[in-house]
């Protein structure tokens, strides 16, 4: 599995399921009102506040930087983690 991380097939398909995941969230919240817990990955911020866009943006596969690509899919999996 190590040889997958960083890899930008596997990223674009976190994203994509980071999105979707966030949709429900916002579908939920809508309903049911947001649930105001601090963010494990930003416990500075609160979780629901948290611009998903903005860090989907930030942490993208960088061709020709393998090491920040690794990072990137790591704070990704963090992401995941934290809705």
């Amino acid at each position: 599995m190590a040889h997958l991380l960083g890899h930008p097939g596997s990223m674009a398909s976190l994203r994509a399921d980071l999105r979707d995941l966030q949709g429900a969230i916002a579908d939920v919240s809508s309903r049911a009102g947001p649930a105001r817990f601090p963010s494990w990955k930003f416990p500075d911020q609160v979780s629901c506040e948290l611009d998903l866009a903005a860090l989907l943006e930030r942490y993208d596969y960088a061709e020709g930087d393998p090491e920040f690509s690794q990072h990137a899919h790591v704070v990704l999996l963090e992401l995941l983690v934290d809705r």
